[in-house]
């Protein structure tokens, strides 16, 4: 089956004061109709810029470099011009829903303007029609007293409420494709699962795609089919989420796992952290970008940069030498560099 949303190859590059930085350095996924497929990694992985090069948002004075294809239902974004994807696709076929709405909303504008206005400009409505569709999707979003709110401005609203009323304005214009950037981050756990559980009837509903960015590891496993784990601007492990989070191949999903904070922890107990830092994107190391942090890391490891390759199930994985999956040796055939000198 065709994929809504294929990216193969994507490669963006920075203009920094200290040189060129390869934030995003081949990166391959797909986002197939009524799927959520999930980005995840710890801050500074790149996530946000993939997902924003999706609808071209990103600031094109500070981009050096940018190659690869984004395939949207067969049509390449990265050929289209500005006035292009302002018009067929930015709101009408993609919608992104930003981590901070407070940001993201205009404080001087009602909420019903900010609504009407990507209706009035992609459908042919009249300002009345477009205030019914708007107050319609202030209903299923779940605000309470949709009218009244249609009036307020976004200082008057909470937090979740805020949330839903971007996402209202996400669905505007019916897209095919939402891209979530971290949009439960600034929520507290009962918001969240409002507003998740409002995803997944979104997709049962329209069979809606979502692209859901997030470094909570628990969230993606809970809500994705698919997963791709990225670090240093690269995919290190992508499959079924599933799958994925249970077998945990590459050292830095495992690393990723064992650092979450959890209930069984003894009190006062420090957490499980992963040294050292991501690397500096302006001097790529040679091999893999992990390398200096990986407790399994070999001599090849620092020279010879892994490619993904599907070696278990449906789970593919960019590292020299992988944790064992479950039907393997618990031990892998290869001892580590640590092991090797121990």
């Amino acid at each position: 089956m065709n994929a809504l949303l294929d990216v193969k190859g994507l490669q963006v590059h920075f203009r920094t004061p200290n040189g060129v930085a390869k934030v995003i350095n081949g990166v391959d996924f797909a986002v197939h109709r009524g799927e959520a497929h999930g980005l995840v990694g710890e801050s500074g992985s790149g996530k946000s810029v993939t997902a924003r090069s999706v609808l071209g948002i990103l600031p094109e004075s500070s981009i050096a470099h940018m190659a690869g294809t984004i395939s949207y239902d067969g049509r390449d974004l990265l050929t289209l011009n500005e006035d292009q994807l302002r018009t067929d696709i930015r709101g009408k076929q993609i919608a992104m829903v930003f981590q901070d709405p407070m940001t993201a909303l205009n404080p001087v504008m009602r909420i019903g303007q900010q609504l009407t206005l990507p209706i009035r400009r992609h459908q042919d409505l009249t300002k009345r029609e477009a205030r019914a569709r708007a107050l319609d999707l202030l209903t299923q979003v779940g605000i309470p007293d949709p009218g009244r709110r249609l009036d307020s401005y976004p200082h008057e609203l909470s937090g979740g409420q805020r949330q839903r009323v971007m996402i209202a304005i996400a669905l505007a214009c019916d897209p095919q494709l939402l891209i979530c950037d971290e949009p439960t981050t600034a929520l507290d756990v009962t918001v969240q699962a409002q507003i998740l559980d409002l995803f997944d009837q979104l997709r049962e509903e329209r069979g809606l795609a979502i692209l859901l960015v997030s470094h909570d590891l628990d969230l993606i496993a809970e809500r994705c089919d698919t997963v791709s784990v990225m670090y240093a601007g690269e995919v290190v492990e992508r499959g079924e989420a599933r799958e994925l989070f249970v077998q945990r191949r590459h050292p830095y999903t495992r690393l990723l796992e064992e650092a979450r904070p959890r209930l069984t922890n003894a009190p006062h107990s420090r957490l499980v952290t992963i040294t050292g830092s991501v690397p500096n994107l302006v001097n790529r190391p040679e091999g893999c970008a992990f390398q200096p942090r990986c407790p399994r890391a070999l001599d090849q490891c620092a020279t010879v940069r892994p490619t993904l390759v599907t070696s278990h199930g449906s789970t593919a994985v960019a590292c020299h030498n992988p944790w064992p999956s479950h039907d393997e040796d618990v031990r892998s055939p290869e001892l580590t560099t640590q092991e090797a000198t121990a």
